[in-house]
């Protein structure tokens, strides 16, 4: 044991004794795998150690690491032996001139201080072993050094077994050398300034009394004009009127859709537009319900495809309920089969004016001589 500590001491120093790059000094503990032939227990392995980085890429790491020796089957109970490993490896860094964290390669020669498992004696057999690893070493704060490694030691015994250490070590360390900046080339310095020409002296100029200054015009006083009121925007209502029992738009409707949507496209105020449904009171009240329905549904289609948003435009099937002719005739009747837009604003921007389209089937055409009249369910 005095040996390992003596050649720890001179490790120490050698790194002191360095100008350049890292040194450290570190406390180990970790884990020792054995061999399954060799029948001996895997056990914990604890030690200290010392290093250097000599360039960036290259360095020096001395270990010295005890374990215990113990059968893995023992039912006499035998006392426990001693292993001391005392390993020195080159390290080959793998990112040179990394700040904290970089890997390494590490592999090396050492010696192995192996007791009897069998008479619980420290002192025994001293051989060669050669290992090799890897491992990753950083500094998570000022002056603290982290290492994690794992090698694989090879000892030459009578009988050569493999052990396996995987072993965290924790410590202190100091030194290493900041590559400073270049410094700036000097900016190169500005060619001297031409001399001056000299300049002839100037004649002295007659001098010529100034003429007197002309007569202040008389101000201008300026009648404001009176700013006539903002025109107001005038956008455009409809009703529709459909075939008997039909809820199909024509080419007049259709450009009387589009007039709508594109004066309220142009305003800039908030709006909505209720588009109503209504029939003539023949027929059952539920047909002409649901047949008033789909005759606003199919204007408000076209407002949608016309740029209208959807969230502005609701629908309403009134029916028969609220007529504008007399259902007795059939005039009034046709007059009753209407859709309605209506433009509702939230301020006085706007002027709404109403446009209608012609009353389709005002008459209904003279019955065929040969084929009967068919009746229709709804209108």
């Amino acid at each position: 044991m005095k040996k390992i500590l003596m050649f720890l001491v001179a490790g120490t120093a050698i790194t002191l004794s360095a100008q350049e790059g890292t040194a450290w000094v570190a406390g180990h503990l970790g884990q020792t795998l054995f061999e399954s032939k060799t029948n001996l227990k895997d056990q914990m392995h604890y030690g200290l150690g010392a290093g250097h980085w000599y360039t960036d890429r290259w360095g020096l790491d001395l270990r010295a690491l005890r374990s215990d020796l113990d059968l893995d089957q023992n039912p006499l109970k035998v006392g426990t032996g001693k292993e001391t490993h005392l390993l020195a490896s080159g390290l080959f860094n793998f990112r040179p001139g990394a700040e904290n964290w970089y890997p390494y390669l590490a592999a090396g020669l050492g010696g192995t201080n192996v007791g009897s498992p069998y008479s619980g004696k420290s002192e025994g057999t001293t051989r060669l072993n050669y290992h090799g690893g890897l491992g990753i070493m950083g500094r998570p704060a000022e002056n603290v050094l982290l290492d994690v490694s794992a090698k694989a030691v090879r000892v030459n015994l009578p009988t050569a077994r493999t052990e396996y250490l995987a072993t965290v070590g924790l410590g202190y360390t100091w030194g290493g050398i900041k590559k400073a900046a270049p410094a700036p080339a000097p900016a190169p310095e500005p060619p001297p300034a031409p001399a001056p020409e000299p300049k002839p002296e100037p004649k002295p100029e007659p001098v010529v009394a100034p003429p007197p200054p002309p007569p202040a015009p008389e101000p201008v006083v300026e009648v404001a004009k009176p700013v006539p009121p903002p025109a107001k925007i005038v956008l455009d209502e409809a009703v529709l009127h459909f075939a008997n029992g039909k809820a199909d738009l024509g080419p007049d409707a259709t450009a009387a859709i589009q007039k709508v949507a594109d004066g309220l496209k142009a305003y800039p105020g908030d709006y909505s537009l209720e588009v109503s449904g209504h029939t003539s009171s023949v027929g059952g009240k539920a047909l002409n319900k649901a047949l008033s329905k789909r005759r606003a549904d199919a204007v408000a289609k076209v407002l949608v495809e016309a740029g209208i948003p959807a969230a502005k435009v609701s629908t309403v099937g009134a029916g028969s309920d609220k007529p504008l002719g007399d259902n007795a005739t059939k005039e009034g009747q046709a007059k009753n089969r209407r859709v309605e837009i209506d433009v509702k604003v939230s301020d006085g921007k706007a002027e709404v004016r109403k446009t209608e389209t012609d009353i389709v089937g005002a008459t209904l055409p003279a019955p065929s001589p040969h084929k009967p009249l068919k009746k229709k369910a709804g209108k």
